[in-house]
């Protein structure tokens, strides 16, 4: 996210400050239709998007997983490291509209990312490969902005419960877990093959499941047969199944085993 961020109108978007906030401190912020800032924030965008992102967006469209990837998403890297980094697409490369917008605001609005939920609460750093803070929160600040000079008054908890992003997060847990992990492995030969193991599994949803049906992934994992039958029609479960899959490719562990013999 940069300091300077253009408008659509060739100017800028003006300059944005991170104020740390503690869980029980509040905070004032509201956006509606009426607001005169509208849709602003929704150009010069930076999403980066987690696999219950990917997989609520795409259930909403109706597309498979592949479909929307090609269509709605850049897969870049995070700085200085290899670790797969998925964002949201833009429609206007200058403005840098999300694609989703429109007239009337965001057409995937009820299926949202976490990002876009969250805005304009974040975690005190943008970089995930970097360690924890102590105080984990700030409030964005931007001059675009006019949602902070309502009234309505919010902590994060009530913040993150209101948009729907406490039950999100939850969900993303144990692979944003993950990604701190991934900075510190010594990948050599089987990085390329790993980290599109890591791709498929948590962004290319369809690709995965027939992976695991079509393969013999069933002959080679100690999978129950309840997990199997689980997994094989419910997106949500496939998608916590292959986490813990992760676990084991990545990094040798979790509760997901090869079978013996």
């Amino acid at each position: 996210m940069e300091k300077d961020q253009k408008t659509d109108k060739g100017e800028r978007r003006g300059e944005f400050d991170l104020k740390p906030i503690a869980d029980g401190d509040t905070f004032r912020f509201s956006c509606q239709p009426g607001i005169s800032c509208f849709n602003e924030c929704c150009h010069n965008i930076d999403v980066v998007l987690t696999p219950f992102d990917v997989l609520r967006m795409r259930t909403k469209l109706g597309i498979r997983s592949d479909e929307f990837l090609t269509k709605y998403t850049n897969l870049q890297t995070y700085k200085d490291s290899e670790i797969p980094l998925l964002k949201l697409a833009v429609s206007n490369e200058e403005t840098g509209q999300c694609v989703f917008m429109c007239d009337e605001g965001c057409s995937v609005y009820d299926s949202r990312p976490a990002v876009c939920r969250n805005y304009p609460t974040g975690v005190a750093t943008q970089d995930p490969t970097a360690g924890q803070s102590a105080q984990p929160y700030f409030i964005i600040e931007e001059d675009m902005c006019k949602g902070h000079f309502e009234s309505k008054e919010w902590t994060i908890p009530e913040w993150k419960a209101n948009q729907g992003s406490t039950e999100l997060d939850e969900l993303n847990k144990p692979w944003l877990e993950m990604i701190p992990r991934l900075k510190s492995l010594r990948l050599k030969d089987d990085k390329d093959q790993k980290m599109s193991i890591f791709i498929m599994v948590s962004f290319d949803q369809d690709t995965f499941r027939s992976f695991v049906f079509e393969s013999s992934f069933l002959d080679r994992f100690e999978v129950s047969q309840e997990t199997a039958d689980l997994i094989r029609g419910d997106d949500e479960e496939l998608l916590k199944f292959g986490f813990k899959w992760l676990e084991f490719v990545l990094f040798g562990e979790g509760p997901l085993r090869p079978k013996k013999g």
